[in-house]
């Protein structure tokens, strides 16, 4: 808001326009006061933003950031969040209703929460009372995307009728999106890149606006009254910001002050019509540069590390290019971290691959799928695990990237093959690498291991084994996931679908043939204990599980070199029970004539151990 006042009032001055009558004002908040802003007016709406704003850590990091530093220093030993919570609260993931649970705990935590929210309401509501008077119309003017400030506003002051003018509008006006109604965007209102709009490129690197207007100071947390003038404001170092004065590193928004400061030189103002001819000549070169960016590119399109939100601390690069990301993170990592995933690429791939991977990520990003929020965990995860077996892992890349679902995160163990092959399927296969991490263990530490590294180094809410030779019909998690979501009792933490049993061969190692196809123990319609623990009711592939249960029942048994799959299903069903979808949407692969080998099954080259550890697993 500071920025864009200071650049609309520089404008008007190049221009040689008069300012307004009634100069807008500003407005002191962000998602984070906002939340506090609502406390008393409707609390369920604050409590679900924190949940949502959080949902990727722990209860444990995300108390700390809900109050201000000097709030922290009236709570004895406020790190020792212990004295006040349980162990199994402060390690779960937020939920609406456990971040009520916190905010209404008797304790000097929840005390003092519950009194700083409150506070900071009283002012919130005073500074809208300054800001309107008896005015029953707002209007917002934010450099924003989804006007997600304007929608918490219109749930908490209904009284007002809220509207916004925006640099852009993303999404559509759906459900959720209800506030569309009153919002604009004035440069384009579209929910994926348009090729005949090239200023919706910026879809894909709105940073570059963003940074543009942040000043150089954290978000508004907390408001303050003067306790003579009674005025409300945030601390004097916003007060006193000043907006003409780019910082050193901030070299384009100097630019822009510079091209006013040109302009205004000039004998004659320029046009309308002059300006929106500037403005489509400069899209079509930013259009190039943003989607296709070359390294050169990069480096003057990358902007400063942007700040978190919500109390944190933490700084997220646009792209990694810092020698110790450089050092510490593969590049699949790096591609998944970095918020401007086409800069990343340039950077990470030689030109004739470049292209490709990024034709294809804005391929997948033009589809109307839940893909998921940079800082939300994903619903599921996808473990792989893959040793020397290229042929197979290609197939597996396949069947995830066709699923209709898409709020994954596929995560593929090679357990002791070679890297290099591994890396260059994974680079080179269908799949949204912002949605991939490989992990390489440098030998083979067993199935059960690697599934469990794979586990351990994701999350997710639930999880699904995916070896790299079997595959889903396109609709599998999209079932499985609605299952598991509204589940008809609620022991039910686990689902499973028939499958295909498909037996095949391979052809010089370069691809398969399916020589018969039957149904996969298609009688099973329940899942008894006593049932499993005389047989193994299902393969792998069709099972989709809760990853609440993985943990509290220990996860797979390292211990033992197969048949791991079988014992984890039995203690599952020691605890909870599994569901059944009677619809064909997994496929369970088989090499029959294969007795070792790389390609061979496990059930099928290990014969004689899975004799031996059948009854060790049934008498456990």
């Amino acid at each position: 808001g500071l920025r864009l006042q200071y650049l609309y009032n520089l404008f008007l001055q190049v221009q040689a326009c008069q300012t307004a009558k009634n100069p807008p004002h500003i407005f002191w908040l962000s998602r984070y006061l906002t939340a506090k802003g609502l406390f008393q007016r409707n609390c369920l709406v604050a409590y679900e933003l924190i949940a949502q704003e959080f949902s990727h850590t722990v209860v444990n990091k995300m108390i700390p950031c809900l109050l201000p530093d000097d709030e922290w220093k009236k709570i004895p030993n406020p790190l020792d969040l212990s004295t006040e919570f349980s162990q199994a609260l402060l390690n779960s993931q937020p939920e609406t209703k456990i971040v009520k649970k916190i905010f209404n705990s008797p304790g000097k935590i929840g005390q003092t929460l519950r009194q700083h929210y409150t506070t900071q309401a009283k002012l919130f509501a005073a500074q809208i009372k300054n800001l309107t008077g008896n005015k029953k119309l707002a209007v917002l003017v934010d450099s924003g995307w989804q006007a997600t400030t304007q929608k918490l506003l219109m749930q908490g002051y209904p009284e007002i009728d809220w509207h916004g003018l925006y640099f852009a509008r993303t999404g559509s006006v759906k459900k959720n999106n209800w506030h569309f109604f009153n919002v604009i965007g004035l440069m384009f209102e579209s929910y994926t890149y348009q090729p005949n709009m090239p200023e919706t490129c910026i879809h894909y690197h709105h940073h570059i606006i963003e940074d543009l207007l942040e000043p150089n100071i954290p978000s508004v947390e907390y408001l303050w009254q003067n306790p003579e003038t009674k005025t409300v404001s945030p601390p004097a170092v916003y007060v006193n910001f000043d907006a003409s004065t780019p910082a050193q590193d901030e070299l384009h928004y100097q630019g822009i002050i510079e091209y006013f400061q040109t302009c205004s030189q000039a004998k004659h103002p320029l046009k309308l019509l002059q300006i929106r001819q500037r403005s489509r000549e400069a899209w079509q070169i930013l259009n190039q540069k943003i989607r296709f960016p070359t390294p050169a590119d990069v480096a003057i399109l990358d902007v400063r590390s942007r700040s978190a939100d919500f109390g944190k601390r933490e700084r997220n690069p646009v792209v990694l290019r810092r020698a110790r990301w450089l050092t510490e993170r593969d590049k699949n990592t790096r591609l998944q971290h970095a918020l401007w995933r086409q800069g990343q690429i340039s950077l990470e791939y030689p030109q004739k691959y470049r292209k490709k991977q990024e034709e294809y990520a804005q391929k997948q990003e033009s589809l109307p799928q839940n893909l998921p929020h940079k800082h939300k965990i994903p619903l599921v995860a996808v473990i792989t695990r893959t040793k020397n077996r290229p042929v197979m892992l290609q197939r597996a890349a396949k069947s995830i990237a066709n699923q209709t679902f898409r709020d994954l995160i596929w995560v593929v163990i090679n357990d002791g093959g070679e890297p290099t092959e591994v890396n260059q399927i994974i680079q080179n296969a269908p799949v949204d690498l912002r949605q991939v991490l490989v992990i390489h263990n440098p030998t083979s530490l067993g199935m059960e291991a690697a599934s469990n590294i794979g586990i351990k180094n994701s999350h997710s809410k639930y999880i699904v084994i995916h070896d790299d030779d079997d595959s889903w019909q396109p609709e599998f998690l999209a079932h499985t996931v609605k299952f598991l979501e509204n589940p008809p009792v609620d022991s039910m933490k686990g689902v499973i679908t028939h499958a295909h049993r498909l037996s095949e061969v391979i052809v010089s190692d370069k691809y398969i043939e399916i020589i018969d196809s039957c149904p996969y123990q298609d009688w099973v319609m329940t899942i008894p204990l006593y049932e499993m623990a005389s047989m193994n009711m299902f393969a792998p592939i069709s099972f989709l599980f809760s990853r609440q249960v993985y943990e509290e029942i220990g996860g797979f048994d390292e211990q033992l070199p197969v048949l791991g799959d079988w014992d984890f299903n039995i203690r599952f069903l020691l605890k909870y029970d599994i569901g059944v979808i009677p619809q064909k949407l997994a496929n369970y692969h088989h090499r029959d004539y294969l007795k070792t080998g790389d390609y061979s099954n496990s059930l099928i080259g290990a014969i004689s151990q899975h004799q031996i550890y059948e009854s060790i697993v049934r008498n456990r």
